[in-house]
Parts: C-alpha cells; sequence; structure tokens
C-alpha cells in the first residue's frame, strides 16, 4: 500500500490528467495507492503527521519542489521512505538527485528501496535543497508573484527584473564557530546544486557528505553579475572573483531582518541556525540516479 499526495492545484486541468496518469502507472505495477487529500495544506500535513505517528512505510509526494518542502515536515526522522514524482514548476531537489521527469519512471523509482539522505535544518524547519538570502530571496519573491511564465524560466526573468534592485549588505555569520562578516548581495547554503529552475548554485553539493555547501556573492555590479548569470547554470560561477565558496555544518545567521527562503517557500527571517543533519531522512530509488 502507497499513500499518494498531490498537490491540489496540479489536480487540476493538465494536473487532473496527470494525476490519472501516476495512479494508472501505479496500477500497471499492482500497488494498491491511497490518495491523501485536505481542505488546506495544515489539514494535509496534519495527516501525514498522523499516518507516519502510525508507522506509514511509504509516502509518494507529486508536485514540486514546495510539496517536498511540506511533505519532509512530518517525514524527516522517521522511518517513512519518500518517493517523489516531479510535476512541478522548479523539480530542483528531484534534478539534483536524477529522480527522472517522466511520470513512469519515476514512479518506478518512488517504489524503490530507501536511501539515507541529509537534510537541512533551520531552526524549527526541514530544507530539502537551498536555502537563500539577499538578491536570489528578493527573485524568489517576484517569480511566486509572476502569473508567466509557467515553467523554471519564470526564475530567469525574475532575475533580470530584479537587477535594478540589486544591492549588497553587511551579513555576520558564525559557520562552525568561527565568526565571519561579509558584504553579500547574495548568499545561499545548499544540500543540494540546484535552485531557481536548474541554477547550481552549489554544484559541488552532495546530499550524502554530511557538509553543507555555502555559495556567497560578494558586492557586485548590476552589469558583472548579468555577465556571469549564465554560469549558474553549469556551475562554473564558482570560478569567478566574487564568488566565495565555503563549507560547514552548522551555521548562525546573526543579522537580522533577512528574509529567508527555502525549496522555494520563504520560511521566516533571521536571525537563524542551520544545520547540516545527516541521514536525516529516507528517500526512495536513489541508487544509480545520484
Amino acid at each position: 500500500m502507497v499513500h499518494l499526495l498531490v498537490n491540489s492545484f496540479a489536480r487540476k486541468g493538465k494536473g487532473h490528467e496527470q494525476t490519472e496518469i501516476i495512479l494508472k502507472a501505479f496500477r500497471d505495477r499492482g500497488v494498491d495507492v491511497t490518495l491523501i487529500e485536505g481542505a488546506t495544506l495544515t489539514e494535509v500535513e496534519t495527516k501525514i503527521r498522523n499516518l507516519v505517528n502510525e508507522g506509514l512505510e511509504r509516502l509518494v509526494v507529486a508536485g514540486g519542489d514546495g510539496m517536498v518542502h511540506s511533505a519532509i515536515q512530518a517525514v524527516a526522522q522517521s522511518e517513512t521512505i519518500l518517493g517523489i514524482i516531479p510535476i512541478g514548476t522548479g523539480n530542483d531537489f528531484c534534478r539534483a538527485l536524477g529522480i527522472p521527469a517522466d511520470i513512469e519512471n519515476a514512479v518506478g523509482v518512488a517504489l524503490g528501496e530507501g536511501q539515507l539522505t541529509d537534510l537541512l535544518r533551520v531552526d524549527d524547519r526541514w530544507v530539502a535543497s537551498v536555502l537563500t538570502f539577499g538578491f536570489s530571496a528578493d527573485v524568489n519573491t517576484r517569480a511566486e508573484a509572476m502569473k508567466w511564465p509557467k515553467g523554471p524560466s519564470r526564475y530567469t526573468l525574475a532575475t533580470i527584473a530584479e537587477l535594478p534592485s540589486l544591492k549588497s549588505r553587511l551579513v555576520e555569520f558564525e559557520i562552525d564557530g568561527v565568526r565571519q562578516e561579509m558584504d553579500l548581495c547574495l548568499s545561499n547554503i545548499a544540500n543540494t546544486s540546484d535552485f531557481g529552475g536548474g541554477m547550481k548554485i552549489a554544484p559541488a553539493a552532495n546530499p550524502f557528505d554530511g557538509i553543507a555547501h555555502l555559495t556567497f556573492v560578494s558586492k557586485i555590479s548590476r552589469f558583472s553579475l548579468l555577465r556571469f548569470f549564465r554560469r549558474v547554470f553549469s556551475g562554473s560561477h564558482m570560478d569567478h572573483p566574487k564568488v566565495i565558496g565555503m563549507e560547514g555544518k552548522y551555521i548562525q545567521i546573526i543579522s537580522s531582518n533577512l528574509d529567508l527562503w527555502a525549496d522555494g517557500e520563504l520560511i521566516g527571517s533571521s536571525p537563524a541556525v542551520v544545520e547540516l543533519i545527516s541521514e536525516a531522512i529516507y528517500l526512495a530509488g536513489l541508487e544509480g540516479n545520484v
């Protein structure tokens, strides 16, 4: 028996067709499926928590990074195996882990064995992929307000549109006990490599190495940022003199009033404590995909 959570918005129009395809793929494999439904996201999260507490063996989430973010709040540090079928906008977490984009193959992966995988914990909230603040957070805010386009290119257009507002700020951290103060435009703390619809902001990030990868962009002109922006999609931006790469497990963001975005969701503001928690969740079918 598999419990399936589908993005309620995705189940309208094209999303409804995707749901039928997903259910058929499970039926073709002889797998019984129970849909998890609720009037609100809070109600759905409560249902998942109750199921996990009752010993839920496997939860499969069909949606994007936001749905994954909701699911891990209940599933992290439990015995429940989480499978993911990427039908969202960005799907950065699945892209970084090599989970197939087509539904048929993704269903097969979602039924695979569970593999222990790292997560970030920001205060009391779990994060699957990347925590971001500064310019990148401003881009997320703009992208979420855009009605077009619907795909990953929305983040690219939002980045270009937000450039005139680019500014830096003196940010104070403590990284594994070492105090740091930097004048930054953009900051990211990553468990996996991708964010913003395929930007490899932390190309070396590996959710099995027990280390968070930090990528900072120091004070930079709008023109210079625009020139090297395309390099983010290949990860070659790490060679730029304004880019600072670091590693750590326990990071305190000391500066206040920084909006914190994670997995495409606004999760709060600084100050905050960010921890890399090793082997925090069982993810389905990753062997051979990463």
